[in-house]
């Protein structure tokens, strides 16, 4: 992942969203194709299918929590809020929420030091905002 500033809350949030889409096994197409929207709209960059599955496998070997937690002194809250936003909607991509993709979500959520409070305030703005798009 590229460390230049312009790129770092981009990386971050690819990070995030790898992170959790993994959890249940791997990356489908749908989930794929996402990280990739997203990840164009927070760069201006896109990602190839094979640069998501190598930052998904990068992701694999480390420690993602331990990343995410000495990232989250420096982070600034809204970067924060996006990382969640954008691996929850990874999380929502393939129709099923599995329970390890719920966890990593809330592993991220608290290695960033998002308050439990802020954390659902957020998955339920987002909820809102998805039901007025299908509405």
């Amino acid at each position: 992942m590229a460390d230049t500033p312009a790129n770092s809350e981009a990386d971050w949030i690819l990070k995030a969203m790898v992170a959790v889409a993994a959890s249940d096994g791997g990356l489908d197409e749908r989930e794929t194709g996402l990280i990739q929207q997203i990840y164009q709209d927070q760069s201006g960059r896109l990602l190839t299918a094979d640069e998501v599955a190598k930052a998904a496998e990068a992701n694999a070997k480390g420690d993602a929590i331990a990343e995410f937690a000495a990232a989250s002194k420096v982070l600034d809250q809204s970067t924060k809020e996006e990382m969640i936003r954008a691996a929850y909607l990874v999380l929502l991509a393939d129709d099923r929420i599995a329970g390890e993709e719920r966890k990593k979500l809330k592993d991220i959520a608290a290695a960033l030091q998002v308050p439990e409070i802020q954390f659902g305030a957020i998955l339920e703005d987002l909820a809102l905002w998805l039901a007025q798009l299908r509405s």
